[in-house]
């Protein structure tokens, strides 16, 4: 998960008070909720001696002037999400899961590395990215690649028939194991009403942790990120989410903004993006897929995930395809 700068846990205090703070002062003058977060995220996070850590874009980023600040879904998510958690570990960054966290969420490797995350959504059935496809005849159950877990052969891979090359479309493809996984719970699709309505949702996955998506592969983590658009069939200043995005109306979720410093990365391709049900049950909603158009890094700036719900149809159509 790419969570640079994130000031880690002993910080609590310090986000907490930069949340409560941004909440009065955005009302009072009128600002973005978020810059006045972020900014006053490093402000308070300085003063409680945390100075010394990597500090990154997001502290300037009341200088920019960005379009999406215009997008009213994502503000109003973000601010929901935000004062939700008042400072938790959803707030700013993520974190590696606790053990036995998410073991659905698997890595994607090839059999001599590992390099994409995916998800088991049937005891021989696990959805991954369509655009990790050459690195995809294994799967690992665990939270580190490098510590104990256990690794299972992938039998066959079954790529969306309309992949489009580079993954900017049906960036989806389904992996059916040698071996049955009888002793994790596999992940249930969360239905359409449920994602539509969703304000905020959980990345999980393996991937890098720096901006540039170069290094950290390996460590299962997770962070939650506010959505700026469910389903790319909304508008941002008037212009459609498919050209402020680059997502594909219908059939993908956009969660996350540029300089927000929460995002999934690479290496988290084809992982869960999970929203949460009124019993507070994770269900699979997306599957990680890649920046979005307006990223001025690779990781960090928001990402686009392909939604699941969508191709429902056909991965039970798939020969052998079993999903919980």
């Amino acid at each position: 998960m790419a969570k640079r700068g994130s000031v880690g846990p002993d910080s609590e205090e310090a986000v907490k008070e930069a949340v409560q703070y941004a909440e009065r002062y955005a009302a009072e003058s009128g600002e973005s909720f978020l810059d006045v977060l972020n900014r006053s995220y490093w402000e308070t996070a300085e003063k409680a001696g945390q100075k010394g850590r990597a500090r990154t874009a997001a502290g300037t980023v009341a200088n920019v002037s960005l379009e999406l600040d215009k997008d009213a879904r994502y503000l109003e998510n973000a601010r929901a999400l935000a004062h939700r958690t008042l400072g938790g570990a959803r707030i700013l960054g993520g974190r590696p899961v606790k053990r036995g966290e998410f073991l659905d969420c698997v890595a994607v490797g090839s059999d001599t590395e590992w390099g994409c995350t995916g998800t088991l959504v049937g005891p021989n059935t696990v959805v991954t990215a369509g655009h990790c496809r050459d690195c995809a005849t294994r799967i690992f159950i665990g939270d580190d690649v490098k510590k104990k877990g256990r690794v299972v052969a992938v039998a066959k891979r079954i790529r969306h028939p309309e992949y489009r090359a580079g993954g900017h479309e049906n960036d989806l493809m389904v992996l059916l194991l040698e071996t049955p996984v009888e002793d994790v719970d596999p992940r249930r699709i969360a239905a359409p009403p449920l994602i539509d309505a969703a304000g905020d949702g959980r990345a999980v996955g393996f991937g890098n942790v720096d901006p540039r998506g170069l290094f950290g592969y390996g460590i299962k983590r997770l962070v939650d990120l506010p959505i700026a658009s469910p389903a790319c069939r909304g508008s941002v200043a008037g212009t459609a989410d498919s050209m402020s995005y680059g997502c594909d109306a219908g059939l993908e979720i956009v969660a996350g903004r540029p300089l927000l410093e929460r995002d999934s990365c690479r290496g988290d391709s084809g992982g869960p993006f999970y929203v949460q049900d009124e019993n507070g049950e994770w269900l699979l909603a997306g599957a990680t897929s890649r920046a979005t158009k307006s990223a001025m890094s690779t990781c960090g700036d928001g990402g686009i995930y392909v939604r699941v719900d969508a191709y429902r149809d056909w991965i039970e159509g798939i020969d052998g395809a079993r999903l919980a």
